[in-house]
C-alpha cells in the first residue's frame, strides 16, 4: 500500500508543479478529517493549488490543508489511502487507481441519481401573439409619450 501512496504523492506533486490538481477521495474512511456534511461523501472532489493563501502540507502519507467549504475554512487531513483519483481539471489529464475506488461506489448509479436530483428544465410555454388595435387601452399610458426625465430638480 505504501508504494501506491508514493505513486499518488508523486503524481499530485507533478500536477501541482503546473497548476491545479483535483483530488477525488472517499471521505467516509475513519482517518479522513473533513466537515461533517462531507463525511458521507464517497466521491469528494477537492481542488488544490500551490498558490493557495493557506499552506498545503503534502507528505507521502497524507495531504493537510485548510480548505473553504461554503465559505468557511476547515483544516482537513486527507490520507492517500482515501484518494482514488487525481487529475488536472483544466487539461483533463489524470490518474485513477481502481484498487482504491470504494467497492460500493458505482459511477453509473451516481450519474443517474444526479440526473434525478437535477432534472432538465421544462420548456417554457410559448405565448400566442394577440391582435391589438392601434389605440391604447383606456387608462394606460404609452411609453413613448413620456418625454420628461425621471429626475427632478430639488431646490
Amino acid at each position: 500500500m505504501e508504494n501506491l501512496n508514493k505513486k499518488k504523492y508523486d503524481f499530485l506533486l507533478y500536477l501541482l508543479e503546473t497548476g491545479d490538481a483535483m483530488v477525488c477521495l472517499d471521505a467516509r474512511l475513519p482517518d479522513v478529517d473533513v466537515p461533517k456534511n462531507q463525511k458521507s461523501n464517497s466521491s469528494l472532489n477537492l481542488v488544490f493549488n500551490l498558490n493557495f493563501r493557506q499552506p498545503i502540507e503534502i507528505n507521502e502519507d497524507s495531504i493537510a490543508a485548510t480548505l473553504a467549504f461554503s465559505g468557511r475554512p476547515y483544516k482537513c487531513l486527507l490520507p492517500f489511502e482515501a484518494v482514488w483519483a487525481i487529475y488536472d481539471p483544466n487539461m483533463q489529464n489524470g490518474q485513477v487507481w481502481e484498487e482504491s475506488i470504494p467497492a460500493d461506489m458505482n459511477i453509473a448509479d451516481q450519474i443517474v441519481s444526479e440526473m434525478l436530483d437535477n432534472p432538465a428544465p421544462k420548456p417554457e410555454k410559448k405565448l400566442k401573439p394577440l391582435k391589438t388595435g392601434d389605440k391604447p387601452i383606456q387608462g394606460t399610458r404609452s411609453k413613448t409619450a413620456r418625454n420628461r426625465s425621471h429626475l427632478r430638480v430639488i431646490k
